[in-house]
């Protein structure tokens, strides 16, 4: 049911219009306005603020789950897994379309699409930079981006259920709270930033394992064991690099548009080894 419930989820989400239900904004409304009453309280700046922020929408879904058993053949379980993977996945545009966004401005030559786009695909991360940087810089937070929107939920849907992608989303958007709010708190910040690195830990590395065995495994796996030291999202993202047989970092890169591209194929790919091994799982399971 797990893999059904993925698969449907996939061509559900690629449909589905950006914004609404999914977006951020309703979740970062009820972390200000339940900032507002804990701040008095000394309770918001430290992880109890965090766990008073997520608990209470995390148990109606752990209740519902639990509930619904195998009731009507499952039918409702699948459908709550297939929204809470729909929500999990994020509600901006698709990484297709982000990724189309940036190459057209790219190869047309407009440096301010092509930077709001590379905006987009960083999730309002990316600094300032050279036209001729942007490529490279794009490339790095395309392998960051699908993780946190794709590759990250269906390990926790995989492990946990609806809970699982549900809670994991909500870590996201927790740590987003933080990022753009500045007034969250740094007890606040320090420990959404703890819980959600907690989080992409097991699934950064089997990403990078499944990266390697989709593109240039020696070349993957070697920056990998490299970048051991450097922070994870770099790490992860110097390793999806390294799997195109693109020069580690340091050498000359030179990329284009097209090394995006070939980072969105790649992705495509690793995305259908994950697919694999949850169908063999699945097998193995029935056997």
């Amino acid at each position: 049911m797990k893999l059904i419930a993925l698969i449907a989820s996939l061509l559900v989400n690629s449909h589905l219009p950006p914004g609404g239900w999914r977006s951020a904004r309703g979740f970062y409304r009820y972390a200000a306005w339940l900032q507002a009453r804990l701040m008095p309280l000394h309770a918001w700046n430290h992880a109890c603020g965090l766990a008073l922020l997520l608990v209470p929408l995390l148990a109606p879904v752990a209740l519902l789950q639990w509930s619904l058993g195998d009731a009507l053949f499952g039918l409702p379980k699948l459908v709550l897994g297939i929204a809470a993977l729909c929500f999990a996945f994020g509600g901006g545009e698709t990484l297709e379309t982000e990724v189309a966004a940036f190459t057209a401005a790219w190869r047309r030559g407009d440096e301010a699409a092509a930077a709001a786009a590379l905006n987009d695909l960083s999730g309002g991360q990316a600094g300032e930079m050279a036209f001729e940087d942007l490529p490279e810089a794009a490339a790095g937070h395309l392998v960051l981006r699908a993780r946190t929107r794709l590759f990250a939920p269906i390990f926790w849907f995989v492990l946990l259920g609806p809970l699982g992608a549900f809670g994991y989303r909500l870590a996201v958007l927790a740590r987003g709270f933080g990022d753009c709010h500045d007034n969250a708190g740094p007890g606040y910040c320090g420990r959404a930033a703890e819980l959600l690195a907690l989080l992409d830990w097991l699934p950064d590395r089997l990403m990078a394992l499944a990266l390697a065995l989709a593109g240039h495994f020696g070349g993957a796996w070697g920056v990998w064991e490299q970048t051991a030291g450097e922070e994870a999202p770099r790490r992860l993202a110097e390793t999806g690099l390294a799997a195109l047989g693109i020069p580690p970092a340091g050498a000359p890169r030179d990329l284009t548009a097209e090394a995006v591209a070939d980072v969105h194929g790649l992705l495509r790919r690793t995305l259908y080894v994950w697919l694999a091994l949850v169908a063999a799982g699945v097998l193995l399971a029935i056997g």
